[in-house]
């Protein structure tokens, strides 16, 4: 069908249809824009007074800042006081337990001398009573020969013969006797000494624990108030500064809100000026329009005469030409054909891609489950060397002794000594001269070996060093790998509450009740970390049995310049390292367990108050 417009008066229509709409769409365009109510506008005065304000703000902030800028090293010790101050109670609590470990260890060592010197008594009285066996062995046997002599009446060479071999022989045994007894005797002193000096040792390690546990006591009690002093001090700054910075921002939105009503203004005027332009304008288009709707519908009867004398030129095609056309637009019998099936080599190439994504498929399955044993195995071994430090420590936050009294009681295990300042064991006690015996008949002595006189009753206290070597045989892996592995334990508490004296080796503990600061926040109450508790933590499952104390955790490892800090290194502040403590993640960043009332966090490293020297356990 060419067209499906007929007469020429339906085309004329169409023609002045279409002409009308397009001035319509031009009416519309040209119609007035209405007025809209015009907005506040704030005068010069608000405007100025406004200002005058930010500026007032501003000198009173400005100069604040510049109060806190110069005390800014004043807020920066204060932060560092507070962390020191709860780390001497970490400190006393630490010596308090390897006190109470010196002294179980000394009343053990009581309990072992005493039981060796009963031991030693026993055999004694086994000696004695073998001499008395002897010397009344002997004393029948010559008493029994002089009678059968006499009764003889007579005395042979033979028979004095007899009497010197048998006195040399019980001489000899005699002697022997009488030196074991004497060697014994002698350990006896040996060991009574011993037994003083242990039980004058327990005495001065009990009163020592006992004067610790009040130093602890102590210690707790006055950083509590000093915490609470420091803390509000440091806290009424921030919130001055605070203060003043809400004001300043506050004046300054005033000021912004009173210059956007002026802009808003403005922007007013200037859209009713253009409202007033397009009204004129719209005006003198409506008079162009009139013109050129007569001017169109002239154009338009014009245009409809030229189509009619095209449309009588036009022809029908001819049967021939439709025949041609349509067997030019039928297809070829080649072009009709299907397409051939695939070929083998395509069905060949296609199973091998199968075969290959399958054993792809099972490739990744298997190293999957080779993963997932590593891992597996990765986290028992932390779990246990974690679990055999756990064992050795002793529990932080108590000030109770865990062990009996008296001499009575039965052996338990100790904890192991955080920090061995000197040699804990009983000491050795001299020798004492062998002891004069009574007169005996010469007789070639016999060899007797000595034994030896130091004192060897008691346990060992075992040490945190002594615990990380039994603990690292159940860890393996390159350093690289253990680094990581101490991070995740610490990045995996991320989140977890601050608890002041809180964390060990198998995770958070609760923290410690101080009556200041770490109550406010409720530290005592919370499953948490403090700073040097995060260190134990993340290091014990890579086999490293840490101090609960920075000043004691700076003195393990190897201290590394802080400008060549790596990854898992230990960064600590105060001079000693006895105020905090973190973990170095690299670019920057360090993860940490700041403060009361915060959580464990990833923070940027700070520089200010730092110690000299960073610490590489690893």
């Amino acid at each position: 069908m060419v067209s499906t417009i007929g007469a020429p008066g339906q085309r004329m229509g169409v023609l002045l249809m279409r002409t009308a709409a397009v001035f319509a769409c031009g009416a519309l365009l040209s119609q007035t824009i209405p007025a809209v109510a015009a907005p506040v506008n704030p005068d010069d005065k608000s405007i100025q007074r406004a200002e005058q304000e930010v500026d007032s703000g501003t000198a009173t902030v400005s100069a604040l800042a510049g109060e806190l800028s110069r005390s800014q090293d004043e807020i920066n010790r204060l932060e560092l006081e507070i962390g020191g101050l709860r780390e001497s109670v970490n400190k006393a609590l630490v010596d308090l337990h390897d006190a109470q470990a010196a002294a179980e260890q000394a009343r053990q060592s009581v309990i072992a001398a005493r039981q060796q010197l009963d031991g030693t008594q026993d055999e004694i009285d086994v000696a004695q009573e073998k001499l008395n066996e002897i010397s009344r062995a002997a004393y029948r046997n010559v008493a029994k020969n002089g009678a059968v002599t006499a009764a003889a009446g007579g005395d042979s060479a033979e028979d004095a013969l007899d009497r010197q071999t048998y006195l040399r022989t019980t001489a000899q045994k005699q002697r022997s006797a009488i030196d074991e007894l004497d060697e014994l005797r002698t350990r006896q002193a040996n060991e009574e000494s011993a037994l003083r000096q242990a039980q004058n040792l327990a005495e001065e390690r009990e009163a020592a624990a006992e004067q610790a546990k009040l130093d602890a006591e102590r210690q707790i009690r006055e950083t509590g108030e000093q915490l609470q002093v420091k803390s509000t001090e440091r806290d009424r700054l921030a919130a001055e500064r605070d203060q003043a910075q809400a004001q300043l921002d506050r004046s300054r939105g005033q000021v912004s809100q009173l210059e956007n009503q002026r802009q808003e203004y403005q922007e007013h005027q200037a859209a009713e000026a253009a409202r007033r332009t397009a009204e004129a304008q719209a005006a003198v288009a409506a008079k162009e329009r009139g013109e050129a709707e007569a001017a169109a519908t002239r154009a338009a009867a014009e245009a409809v005469a030229a189509q009619e004398r095209a449309d009588s030129e036009e022809h029908t095609p001819t049967a021939p030409e439709t025949a041609e056309a349509a067997e030019a637009a039928a297809p070829t019998p080649q072009e009709a054909e299907p397409e051939s099936a695939p070929t083998a080599a395509v069905a060949a190439a296609e199973d091998a891609a199968e075969q290959a994504r399958r054993e792809a498929e099972q490739a990744v399955a298997r190293e999957t489950q080779t993963e997932q044993v590593r891992d597996a195995a990765v986290t028992a071994a932390t779990a246990a060397a974690a679990a055999l430090i756990a064992q050795n420590t002793a529990e932080h936050t108590t000030l109770d002794n865990p062990y009996p009294s008296g001499e009575d009681a039965a052996e338990v295990p100790i904890a192991a000594v955080q920090n061995p300042v000197e040699n804990a064991v009983i000491p050795e006690v001299a020798p004492t001269e062998d002891a004069p015996t009574e007169a005996v008949p010469e007789a070639p002595p016999e060899e007797v070996v000595a034994e030896d006189d130091s004192l060897s009753a008691g346990p060992e206290l075992v040490t945190l060093e002594s615990v990380t070597e039994d603990a690292q045989e159940t860890v393996d892996g390159s350093r690289e790998e253990l680094i990581e592995l101490a991070i995740s334990r610490a990045t995996s508490q991320v989140g977890v509450s601050y608890a002041w004296g809180g964390g060990a080796a198998n995770g958070p503990t609760q923290g410690i009740r101080d009556g200041g600061v770490a109550d406010s926040h409720g530290d005592f109450n919370k499953v948490g970390f403090d700073c040097s508790g995060l260190v134990v933590y993340a290091f014990s499952g890579v086999g490293i049995a840490l101090p609960h104390y920075t000043g004691y955790q700076y003195n393990h490892g190897t201290k590394v310049d802080p400008g060549q800090m790596q990854r898992g290194d230990l960064i600590f502040y105060g001079p000693n390292g006895e105020q905090h403590v973190a973990i170095y993640l690299g670019d920057g960043m360090m993860v940490e367990a700041p403060q009361s009332g915060s959580t464990v966090q990833i923070s940027e490293v700070r520089w200010s108050g730092m110690s000299p020297s960073v610490v590489r356990l690893i």
